[in-house]
């Protein structure tokens, strides 16, 4: 888990993005504002205006010029959308074919023959360290891009590209910010349902090969005597593994045309999982499933993503769910706001 410091400067580092995507969309959405009379025009009207409704959903050549992702009530909005991966992440086993249970049950095989190996596994990777001085110079820092290294690259690239305007790195950036949350929500329930201790905690407490499981939210129970690290209840699965991966899978995605970027951001991403067993911290089991999580919430946000600036009945249907509404209005000589819900 993330100590108080981290925390605070994730939190930091996401308000820093905010807000200057914020200026870049306000400064962009001046020059692009309608005048009076267009708004008095599509009031007296209505099929015009509709019209120009349909014409407006229609993917724009110009990433500040489409509905903000500032906007609470559009699909493209960033909460909205964050809203809606969650949703669809939630449903999706509902919704599983044949191939996708075909799949799933691999990932558990594989998962059950991780755990039955964790501890020889471990064995293994704990004197890495020891063993050869590049994997003791070079795992802490590699390990840390599944954390604030990780964070801090996806900020820097969404500045960079929002300062010269390079659209899709700033769509990408954000897309990964939100692969990292739902995929860290996913990552931090698990831990608690499973209260899995890990390798470090395993040799100091427990003493119990593959680490000791002890079930939903055992880390509040004041009865336990003296396991009240957290590094007693948070092995399974990896947030590390699991923030690299859904970083690593969104921006695969999103530049898949360029052949090195895929390559790089998986490698970088499993040298991260790896990083986890040489630094003692996580099960092999830890590192697989934590990556699966990743993987799946950046392909998600990314495949809904390119659905909803791909398809505009999509987001005619999506924004069909949202009722309210708040918006300023005129009428020849008259003003006011309009509340719709």
């Amino acid at each position: 888990m993330l100590s108080k410091v981290k925390t605070s400067w994730l939190l930091s580092s996401l308000l820093t993005l905010f807000l200057v995507f914020f200026t870049c969309n306000i400064i962009a959405r001046s020059h692009n504002l309608p005048s009076l009379d267009s708004v008095n025009l599509n009031t007296r009207f209505p099929e015009k205006a509709n019209q120009e409704t349909v014409r407006n959903l229609r993917p724009s050549t110009s990433f500040y010029k489409t509905d903000s992702v500032f906007s609470f009530q559009s699909p493209k909005g960033y909460i909205p959308s964050l809203y809606y991966n969650f949703g669809e992440q939630v449903t999706a086993p509902f919704k599983f074919k044949a191939k996708q249970w075909l799949i799933t049950g691999a990932a558990a095989c594989i998962t059950a023959t991780l755990i039955h190996f964790d501890n020889d596994i471990d064995k293994w990777a704990r004197v890495q360290k020891q063993n050869h001085n590049w994997v003791n110079k070079s795992s802490p820092v590699i390990t840390q891009f599944g954390s604030t290294y990780a964070i801090s690259s996806v900020t820097a690239i969404g500045l960079i590209c929002a300062a010269f305007k390079k659209q899709k790195g700033v769509q990408t950036s954000l897309l990964a910010t939100q692969a990292l949350i739902t995929s860290g929500a996913w990552v931090q329930l698990i831990k608690h349902l499973t209260g899995r201790e890990d390798p470090s905690a395993s040799y100091v407490y427990s003493k119990k090969p593959g680490g000791q499981w002890w079930g939903p939210f055992a880390q509040y129970d004041q009865d336990l005597p003296v396991y009240k690290s957290v590094s007693s209840f948070d092995a399974i699965p990896s947030g590390h593994a699991a923030a690299a991966f859904s970083i690593a899978t969104v921006f695969a995605s999103q530049y898949n045309n360029t052949k090195a970027i895929p390559i790089i951001s998986y490698s970088m991403a499993t040298l991260v999982g790896f990083s986890r067993l040489t630094e003692h911290a996580h099960w092999a089991s830890d590192v697989f499933v934590g990556g699966l999580i990743g993987y799946v919430c950046g392909r998600q946000v990314v495949k809904r993503f390119n659905k909803i600036h791909q398809n505009p009945s999509a987001l005619l249907s999506a924004e069909s769910k949202i009722k309210p509404e708040f918006t300023f209005i005129q009428n020849g000589n008259q003003a006011g706001f309009l509340i719709r819900w």
